[in-house]
Order: structure tokens, then sequence, then C-alpha cells
């Protein structure tokens, strides 16, 4: 773990703000004991439009995320209104429940509060389902309520007898009618759910709603059921959301880079940082993993890796600005404090690069001379700026850098040319 301690600065490793462990700032926080991930990477990365995810390829992922410590997995397994189920879809619910992971799957079928709920079960029982994942959407009618729970009841049985458990799934939690929401969640505590979880899927709960709404639901439950929240980025603020959540109690669903359908979800590696750092929570998670994890997900979704993402992205650790160029030329990339950020790139398992850009000045010239042996004086100075100056004006489109190793190339060639 990172910050076992809850101290703002840990050497190798963090420097935030103390106000994060000032009592005043964490007196109403209540984390469950222990926080553990729903994961969600699977089916959201089969949902991403124009992903090219092989099976071979979500079996890569499946042992990625094995492989950093999760321990909850989710994945759907739809019948879209057709007769049989996604066949793409029943292909990798049985691959993986076969794969001998370490983590548990939850499988979601959206049949198994219908007619043919209990060939469902029977279904899901055959490919070695252990944890089936119901779903209960707000009903039109008292009549229809009744039915639904007529139905769950029935399936949560024949499910027993199976040696199936069950979650109940809870869409549009934020926006249902809460008594309503509240009648289901009391019924699948009183049925034995291992847990309940909560979809704001259309991202209607702002942070300080979510930790009221999670509170609620807590309060009114017959018996402390786990609860899980789902959160999409509408706002931009999904993994503010899934730390809210987990700050009233709820355990966060998150997803690999917040890949996703639409506008995203919470980002595993936002939400465990977060935690860890800011917090002083353990997740479990083997943090050092995590851009080694990023980075197998986007490729085996043939997604171009995202420049903006926090924690893992490009630009997350790439440090382009004079200041910046120059802390590196002077302390080393990985020096600590962070060159212009919290959170050292060893934390997560990230590279450290700087790039000469557009802006520049006479000191990264002749740093960057001096850390190559030379004892430049102001002309040569002037002669090697000039030179890389112009050789990042020359190139035509993006990015609009010199690596460190183009840039040294032209200081040695300024400097100490090579005789004809």
């Amino acid at each position: 773990m990172i910050n076992e301690s809850r101290q703002a600065r840990v050497e190798g490793r963090h420097w935030v703000s103390a106000v994060d462990f000032d009592p005043e700032a964490t007196a109403g926080l209540d984390f469950p004991d222990p926080v553990v991930l729903l994961d969600s990477t699977l089916r959201k990365a089969r949902y991403t439009a124009g992903a090219t995810t092989s099976l071979d390829g979500f079996l890569r992922i499946a042992e990625a995320l094995d492989g950093v410590g999760i321990t909850q997995e989710s994945l759907n397994l739809d019948w879209w209104g057709d007769a049989d189920p996604n066949p793409r879809e029943l292909e990798l619910v049985r691959e993986i429940l076969a794969g001998g992971f370490g983590f548990r799957t939850s499988v979601y079928a959206d049949t198994l509060i219908g007619e043919r709920g209990r060939e469902v079960v029977d279904l899901l029982a055959g490919i070695g389902t252990t944890l089936m994942s119901p779903g209960i959407v707000p009903a039109p009618t008292p009549e229809a309520e009744k039915v639904q729970f007529a139905r769950l009841e029935q399936i949560v049985g024949h499910a027993a007898d199976a040696g199936i458990e069950f979650t109940l799934i809870l869409a549009q939690a934020g926006r249902r009618d809460f008594a309503q929401l509240m009648r289901a969640a009391t019924l699948a505590a009183d049925l034995g759910a291992v847990r309940i979880d909560l979809m704001d899927s259309t991202s209607s709960l702002h942070p300080e709603a979510m930790k009221l709404f999670v509170r609620r639901i807590r309060a009114g439950l017959p018996r402390d059921v786990p609860l899980t929240m789902h959160a999409h980025d509408d706002f931009g603020l999904a993994t503010a959301d899934a730390l809210a959540a987990a700050t009233a109690g709820a355990h966060p669903d998150v997803s690999v880079n917040g890949v996703s359908y639409r506008c995203g979800f919470a980002a595993l590696e936002e939400v465990v940082t977060a935690l860890d750092v800011l917090y002083g929570v353990d997740t479990g998670i083997r943090t050092e993993g995590l851009q080694e994890l990023a980075d197998v997900v986007m490729r085996e979704m043939g997604v171009p890796r995202p420049r903006f993402k926090a924690v893992t992205g490009e630009y997350a650790y790439l440090k382009s600005t004079p200041g910046d160029v120059l802390g590196c030329l002077r302390d080393g990339e990985r020096s600590f404090p962070p060159v212009s950020g919290c959170l050292h790139a060893d934390t997560v398992g990230a590279d450290v690069r700087w790039v000469w850009d557009s802006l520049s000045t006479d000191a990264m010239a002749r740093q960057l001379a001096v850390n190559l042996g030379f004892d430049p004086d102001p002309a040569d100075v002037t002669r090697v700026r000039g030179a890389l100056d112009d050789a990042v004006a020359a190139i035509p489109g993006f990015p609009r850098w010199l690596t460190p190793e183009q840039a040294e190339g032209i200081c040695r060639s300024v400097l100490a040319p090579v005789p004809a």
C-alpha cells in the first residue's frame, strides 16, 4: 500500500496537501472495510464502439486484471430481444469462467427476471456461474412490481438449488422512485443477496448527492448488504462520484482507463490511486502494475492510448514546459518531489520523459550542454537553443517536439561537429 500511514508526503511516492488528512476533512468518511473494487473492464471493453478485441485479447486483459489484484469482475450475457443469448457474449462469459482466474465473476442476464428465468439460471449453471446478477428496472405499476418481485424470489430459489448466489442490479438508481428502489433492495437483502449493485449510468448524481444517496440506502436496509456504485462520465465526474460513493460506504465499480460505450466510466487507476494516496485507503490493488495494465487493455482493444488521461495517459508524466524540462535536466526525470506533480511515476509503473517543445529558454540549452560534458559560453548557448528551436519549427505536424535523443544529437552537432 502506498500511504498506509496517511501522510501528506511519502518519499519516492507522493507529496499532497496536509489538509487531506486534517480531522475536519476526514470527519465524515465512512469507507467500507475493506474497499473492494468491482471491475467492469471486460464487459465495458466489449461494449466500446470500434474496438477490435479478440477472445484471446480478452483473456490477456483478464490475466492482467488478475495480476494487479482484482477480486471481483462483472460480465453481461444478454439476449437483446432475440431467442438466444448473444453468441459473442456467451463465448466470453464461458471462457472467463473457465479461465481459472483469481477473481470471482458475476454474470448479469437481461432475461433473468422474465418468463424464461429458470431456463436462464440453468444455462448459467451449466457454464460454471456461481454468482448471477438479475436486474430490476422501475416497474410502471404496483402490479408489475409484484410480478417482478415474485419472479425474483423464484429464480433466486432455483439458483440456490444450483449453487448460485446472487447480487441485485438496480439500474437508473439516481432517477427512480426512492421508495420503490428501497422495496427492491429490501427484498434482495431478505432473500440473501451477497451484494446490491447500484447503477447511475446517466450520471444523475453529483458527488455531494451521491454521498447522501448511498447513506440513505444503507440506513434503509434491513441488514448491512455490501453496495457497489456504477457511474458514467457525462459531466466528467465519474471518478469523483465513485470516490464520493466510497466515502459513504459503497464499493466503486470501475474500468481500466474508463473504457466504455458513450462518454466513459470511472477509471480504475484514478480511483485506486486517489483512494490510496489522498485518503490512505487500501484497495488491495498492486499500483505499480497500473500503467502496464492500462497499456495491455488499450493494445488489445486496438484503441489509441488516451493522451490527456490522468494517471496512465501519455501526457501524465510528459515534461515539456521550460521549468519542467529544466528540472528534469538538473535533477533527473525520476527525482523526488516529482517534477510538477503530486504522484511519482514509479507508484504506477509509468515512464517519465522530457521533450524540447516550442517553449524554450537559454537555461534549458545551457543545462543540456552541461549534461553532455560541454562548458558552453553565452554564444554557444545561443547557437544550441537556436538550432533546437529551428528543428522544432521545421516539424510539419503533431507532435512538434524533439525527443531527448534528438535534442542531445543536435546539441552535440552544434558544439562538437564531426569533421567532414
